[in-house]
């Protein structure tokens, strides 16, 4: 039966009947199917209650026998959700509070029928709700029942903690971990502390980005603390759920994720993996490096076929410490191991064939029955993408095996351009994705707020520019800004972000009364020809979009210094338009202070040593900038102190009299992906 025409039973416990009936049909009338149940003496309220499973009961206010108290503590005793409603000639205030007193759901009036079915419904309602809350609750527990003992059945590895704090752990997870069923030293504990201290800055971010997004299981390759070790980087999936009411964070590690973790891969799996190798997009490196265990054939000799197929295992277990997510271990002979591993540069891949080189001979292997050492020959080679996987694992192979038969335990990093050749093909990747960024869609900005210590209206922005990459990731300016340098491309990234942030601000207007001002930085290279970022400007301001004053042109200390007669001429172009200028980097040379009668600029952005040495015994560097904020004073320049990173260093500033401050502290980067005038509003 639907809940449309389910019949509501009601008792009514009046004087007369007919009240009863009444109610009745104004209920029915109303459209609220209803039985409603008269007891003529009190013996038969009770048995009512057990027959008939009401789900709402009305008292007259008047009633003697039962009395209003009678019938409320009957209803309790039944069952403590269902209704009373309390009935009475006309409805005041004290008759009820009175009511509520003795615990009745509200007080209605008997003569006003359309207040009585008003109340009546609601409470019909809240009862059904109740008790399907109540059902659900059931269920719920029920299913967390039965969740928890698959939970200790499954394969798969889970984890669970509240609020960083680990909560449960099943049987599986434990034995990754190396611990036993019986061992609950980990509930307790902080979660970061399950990874290794490289790895936590990973998990970390994985757990805010999970957080974020409930439901969605974000992975990353994570390398955990066992009770004996360093695991290999594991595939750990992180999932945030509501269990009754709170955030619960969910780690698991499939079954499927478990066996490639612990188990070298084969040869097939390593040409497949070289097949579909890609050349990486953030700069940093690949490479291959093969181990080949010294003296092989005598290891066998000497301590037997199985005893030595172990050693090459227990080589396997030994690479988790000093591998890094991502890295992939593959068992191509007998002797051999090969590892794809990503580095950010040459140099950090020779430091890992160095430090495999040390575990290697450091390390005492423990069979079933021997004890031994053993000594290697390592091999690595940077993978510029044109290689052929054959004829590159021939070569090394044959590079690593006279090396070995000459006594080897050493490692060797073959190609005597490898890094120079790396280094400019990287290079060249780099700068011909900022060209695609460019005429795409690759770039974008972000805004720091600047925020004045002494209260100003108005918001002052510092913009900071960004390349998106193939994978959704972004680069910062200090990963991709050096290229772009080194190949003439900061004049067009200049006028990109020019465009984007009159577009920025010319959206900001239109969305609010916000008064926005973006603090726009000029590389070197603009400065030489500056005329076409500055036409972008004046364009904008000729038509209206922006205001001359809503963007303040950004030169570091140091370029003024070392073009002199070009900055000259750019300051009186930017002052006859009306345009303001800003001096970063300010304060770090002797002639800073000369510097601010012959410019007058309307801000400078002090060296972050100035702050630095808020905390710092440099009393020199405290006397510098200390005349260098009085000086600024009076000539009426306003002062900005960069990297904020706490509240004691922005209580200091203020005592000194700065005007501004930016950092972390203040607040991190916003995007520009909303209006401006959005963002600001953050501020």
């Amino acid at each position: 039966m639907s809940r449309g025409h389910h019949k509501h039973q009601l008792i009514v416990a009046s004087r007369t009947e007919n009240l009863a009936n009444t109610i009745q049909n104004e209920l029915r009338n109303t459209g609220i199917h209803t039985q409603v149940h008269w007891p003529s003496a009190s013996e038969e309220f009770g048995a009512m209650l057990e027959s008939l499973a009401p789900e709402l009961v009305l008292c007259e206010e008047r009633l003697k026998d039962p009395a209003v108290e009678d019938v409320i503590r009957a209803v309790r005793d039944f069952d403590p959700d269902l209704p009373v409603l309390v009935m009475g000639d006309h409805v005041t205030l004290m008759r009820t509070v009175g009511a509520l007193d003795l615990g009745a759901r509200d007080f209605v009036s008997s003569l006003d029928m359309r207040h009585l079915t008003l109340i009546a419904r609601r409470e019909l309602e809240c009862y059904a709700d109740r008790r399907r809350m109540h059902a659900l609750f059931k269920r719920s527990q029920e299913l967390e029942a039965r969740a928890r003992s698959l939970l200790k059945e499954t394969g798969d590895a889970v984890l669970h903690a509240n609020e960083g704090v680990i909560t449960e752990v099943n049987p599986a997870f434990l034995g990754i971990l190396g611990r036993t069923t019986g061992d609950d030293v980990l509930i307790g504990q902080t979660l970061l502390d399950i990874a290794t201290p490289d790895d936590q800055p990973t998990l970390k971010t994985v757990l805010k980005r999970a957080r974020k997004k409930p439901g969605v299981e974000i992975e990353s390759e994570i390398r955990l603390m066992g009770k004996d070790g360093v695991t290999p980087p594991i595939q750990l999936g992180v999932s945030a759920k509501t269990v009754d009411g709170e955030l619960i964070t969910e780690c698991m590690i499939h079954q499927g994720a478990l066996e490639r973790a612990f188990t070298p891969g084969s040869r097939p799996d390593l040409f497949k993996r070289l097949s579909a190798l890609t050349p990486p997009t953030d700069g940093s490196t690949q490479a291959m490096v093969l181990v080949l265990v010294d003296q092989f054939d005598g290891l066998e000799e000497r301590i037997g076929y199985l005893d030595s197929d172990q050693v090459l295992q227990r080589l396997y277990d030994m690479l988790a410490p000093v591998q890094a997510p991502g890295d992939r271990v593959f068992r191509f002979s007998m002797s051999e191991l090969i590892l794809l591993i990503r580095r950010d540069s040459p140099e950090a891949t020779r430091e890992f064939a160095d430090r495999l080189l040390e575990v290697v001979t450091s390390a005492t292997f423990t069979t079933a029955e021997h004890e031994t050492a053993i000594t290697a020959t390592i091999v690595s080679f940077p993978l510029t993408g044109d290689e052929r996987p054959q004829s590159l694992i021939r070569d090394m192979r044959r590079n690593a095996a006279q090396v070995s038969r000459r006594g080897g335990n050493v490692s060797i990093f073959m190609g005597p351009t490898a890094e120079a050749t790396e280094r400019k093909r990287v290079a060249d990747q780099q700068a011909q994705r900022i060209r695609e960024a460019l005429a795409g869609d690759g770039l974008r900005l972000v805004f720091q707020p600047i925020a004045s210590l002494e209260g100003e209206p108005g918001r002052l922005l510092d913009t900071h520019v960004r390349m998106l990459t193939g994978d959704g990731s972004e680069l910062m300016a200090m990963d991709f800004l050096p290229v772009a340098i080194e190949y003439g491309l900061m004049p067009e990234i200049d006028q990109w972000v020019m465009r984007a942030a009159v577009e920025q601000l010319a959206e900001a207007d239109e969305a609010s009364d916000n008064d926005p001002t973006l603090f726009i930085r000029m590389s070197n290279q603009t400065l030489a020809a500056p005329d076409p970022m500055l036409a972008i400007w004046r364009q904008a301001v000729t038509s209206g979009r922006i205001r001359p004053a809503q963007l303040v042109f950004e030169i570091g200390e140091g370029q003024i210094h070392d073009h002199r007669s070009k900055f000259a001429a750019l300051r009186q172009q930017i002052l006859d338009s009306q345009g303001r200028l800003a001096i970063d980097r300010f304060g770090n040379r002797h002639a800073s202070i000369g510097l601010l009668g012959t410019v007058e600029p309307e801000f400078i952005k002090l060296d972050p040593a100035f702050t630095r040495s808020l905390e710092s015994s440099d009393d020199a560097a405290r006397r510098q900038f200390a005349e260098i904020i009085e000086t600024a004073q009076s000539k009426g320049i306003r002062t900005i102190a960069e990297h904020v990173e706490d509240a004691n260093a922005m209580a200091q500033l203020w005592q000194l009299g700065i005007n501004y401050v930016q950092g972390n502290h203040v607040q991190s980067s916003m995007t520009a992906d909303e209006p401006l005038a959005d963002s600001i509003a953050l501020v």
